[in-house]
């Protein structure tokens, strides 16, 4: 009887000698990494002298966070941040990670959404109310300062002096930038060499944990039952030692949610606005929702959310379209199985869930806005292992449902106060590090009228060049179902 013969992992072309395909990842990496599905679903790439299996079949990728999630801890670029901030959620492996997530996870639970709604309408109301009609407006870092504003008041309880969100904002590019270099040494000393990069990402860190402490500090003296994460962190106990969880514990929980609930909403909300300034027919369905659903002036909830059908599924094609993590690392600690492929212990496997949902074999015609995809019983439609914005298994995002309820507090505040129109040669840009951020985009608002109807029209002439004006037929809106969403 003859064995069965395993398939070798398939070589990228194109490596440099002495740099392999970094030259190509820093280059276009998203293109890169897309590039290779079609040699097979894992594929070994080399960055310098090291070899690292690209994952890029989305069903392995999903037995990669789920099945073997055990087997491949987290690799090279959450170890950059393990060395900054230490040992919390987002780094953290095995039993540790296990015994945070349950400490933190009464925060995120669905009896305390009801309390977070409404301190993100009145953040996303303080906020977009200091925005000056007329004037240009730099979106990617409005949408920075008020998810950065939701996460400390909803979860900390706290409020940011303007100069420390300021410089928040002004650090996270140095930070993530430092990251991918510093995953991408050829040996982990390099981080330690005064090369401007590493130096600009420790000052980076820095500035990050002052303003973390600010928040933190702010919150010291309140009680456990208060709800807030800083409370609640300080009231728990280490299941093993029995001891309480120390300032440090603390700290780096805390940047993990700035970090986490921060760069990566306030990219999706500028991509969000981007979407619709071009695609003037979704804008006007998605006010159309707004209108139909939300009454003027009314406190949202949850369950008013949970109406706003079309709206989660144009933010849900957003986060597939430019879903912000660039890619992400593990490392096999023993020899696993992935599909067809043996991969030995001690190799790196890299993920890219952008590049996921822009294959073609999973989304036709990838790049094209289509809200109608994520429809049930769309064609377009596809299973629940191709759609991983918030990643899969125990490492899944702990945040989930306080990401999408940000998302629509936020589009519903700014879509129903002010009319959005792009200024000519404005548009957000594409800069890929770790995460896919939104740059560039440059708008003009407007008031919109007391009578909400007759916005219409001119929210559906976003994008059209000036001068000329685009007409909406009048005519009753098309309700649409439900977005079916990964789990």
């Amino acid at each position: 009887m003859t064995a069965r013969r395993e398939p070798a992992v398939p070589v990228a072309p194109g490596s440099v000698p002495g740099l392999g395909h970094v030259p190509a990842l820093l280059r276009d990496p998203l293109g890169f990494l897309g590039s290779l599905s079609h040699l097979g679903g894992v594929v070994q790439i080399r960055l310098g002298p090291r070899v690292v299996c690209v994952v890029t079949d989305a069903t392995l990728v999903h037995t990669l966070l789920v099945a073997l999630a055990h087997d491949c801890p987290r690799g090279a670029v959450q170890s950059t941040l393990k060395t900054a901030f230490g040992d919390g959620l987002l780094m953290s492996e095995g039993q540790a990670h296990r015994n945070r997530r349950r400490t933190i996870q009464p925060v995120f639970g669905p009896d305390r959404m009801a309390a977070y709604v409404p301190v993100m309408q009145q953040v996303a109301e303080e906020r977009v109310g200091r925005w000056q009609a007329g004037q240009p407006l730099d979106v990617a870092k409005e949408m920075n300062h008020l998810a950065l504003e939701i996460v400390t008041r909803a979860l900390f309880g706290a409020r940011l002096e303007e100069e420390a969100t300021l410089a928040f904002h002004r650090a996270l590019p140095d930070m993530v930038k430092g990251q991918i270099v510093q995953s991408l040494y050829p040996h982990p000393a390099f981080a330690r060499v005064p090369l401007p990069v590493n130096r600009r990402f420790d000052a980076a860190v820095r500035v990050l944990n002052r303003v973390v402490d600010q928040a933190v500090g702010s919150t010291g003296g309140q009680a456990a039952a208060d709800g807030t994460l800083t409370a609640l962190l300080r009231g728990a106990v280490d299941p093993v030692s029995g001891l309480p969880l120390t300032e440090a514990d603390v700290r780096s929980e805390a940047i993990t949610m700035f970090g986490a609930g921060t760069e990566t909403v306030s990219s999706t909300l500028t991509w969000l606005i981007q979407e619709l300034l071009d695609h003037p027919e979704a804008a006007a369905r998605v006010l159309a929702e707004l209108d139909e659903q939300l009454e003027p002036d009314a406190d949202l909830t949850p369950e008013a959310l949970d109406r706003l059908t079309y709206t989660r599924s144009v933010a849900q094609e957003v986060l597939r379209l430019h879903t912000p993590n660039a890619f992400l690392m593990r490392t096999a600690t023993k020899q696993v199985e992935l599909g067809p492929y043996t991969v030995p212990a001690g190799t790196e496997l890299l993920y890219s869930l952008t590049a996921l949902h822009r294959d073609p074999a999973l989304y036709p015609d990838p790049l094209r806005f289509d809200p109608e995809r994520g429809q049930p019983g769309s064609a377009a439609g596809v299973g629940r292992h191709a759609f991983l914005p918030f990643g899969a298994g125990k490492h899944k995002c702990i945040g989930e449902a306080f990401a999408w309820a940000e998302l629509a507090v936020a589009a519903a505040t700014i879509l129903r106060r002010w009319r959005l129109s792009p200024i000519p040669g404005e548009r957000a840009r594409e800069v890929v590090w770790t995460a896919v951020q939104a740059q560039g985009l440059q708008i003009r608002i407007e008031p919109r009228t007391d009578d909400r109807r007759p916005a219409l029209p001119a929210l559906a002439a976003l994008s059209a060049p000036a001068g000329v004006g685009l007409v909406v037929p009048a005519g009753p809106v098309v309700p649409v179902g439900a977005a079916e969403v990964s789990r």
